[in-house]
């Protein structure tokens, strides 16, 4: 089948203090697509800090990215993503051998040696590709200097959660969510993702090759 590989590495991981915290949120992450496999199949790949996602199309490639950053917050990670002409999604990911992981490997080189986040190798549907790194770039740029506090009251608002709901489980106001998501420009950032959709959306239902 195709499908779209996620080589994801967190950043400057020797110099986190708190490995306990980073081993639990990576369990966390571990369960989500054990519990969601809709979103790809996630495997551990190159020690603690190196994973792999295998996802079924660009849609739910750049929804593992975003719900990944959220799960790790606040370590940041960087991101590559290509597509698979054919994957056995029903094999381990350390016993596939298909070409496109040497093409993920070398993109990571690549993205280390720059200030963004993500990078799209892609052959084909160059334009939807560009902006589909373009935006998730500007996304993953503008949450990673979220709190936890506020990644935390972001992510459950997404999941739609009322502002009261929210507040009730953090123990604080429903001003005090209101003005945090204000503070984060959460709509637009709802908005931004909206738009990564459907450009992808169109781009693989009209099959535009451009």
């Amino acid at each position: 089948m195709k499908g779209v590989g996620i080589y994801i590495d967190v950043i400057d991981s020797r110099k986190i203090q708190s490995r306990d915290d980073l081993e639990f949120k990576i369990n966390q992450l571990r369960n989500f697509f054990s519990e969601n496999k809709e979103y790809g199949i996630f495997s551990i790949w190159k020690g603690l800090d190196e994973f792999m996602i295998i996802a079924p199309n660009w849609e739910f490639a750049a929804k593992a990215v975003i719900k990944v950053q959220e799960l790790l917050h606040p370590y940041e990670q960087r991101f590559v993503l290509t597509g698979f002409e054919d994957v056995y999604t029903d094999r381990p990911v350390h016993e596939m051998d298909n070409k496109e992981f040497a093409l993920l490997a070398d993109g990571m080189i690549r993205l280390k040696k720059t200030k963004l986040f993500v990078e799209v190798i892609s052959e084909g549907r160059a334009i939807l590709l560009d902006s589909v790194s373009i935006i998730l770039n500007a996304l993953i740029s503008m949450r990673s200097v979220f709190t936890r506090s506020q990644m935390e009251i972001y992510s459950q608002n997404k999941a739609g959660k009322s502002q009261v709901e929210i507040a009730r489980e953090i123990n604080k106001s429903q001003q005090y969510v209101s003005k945090t998501l204000n503070g984060i420009n959460a709509e637009n950032l709802g908005l931004m993702e909206e738009k990564l959709y459907r450009i992808i959306a169109y781009g693989i239902d009209q099959g535009n090759t451009d």
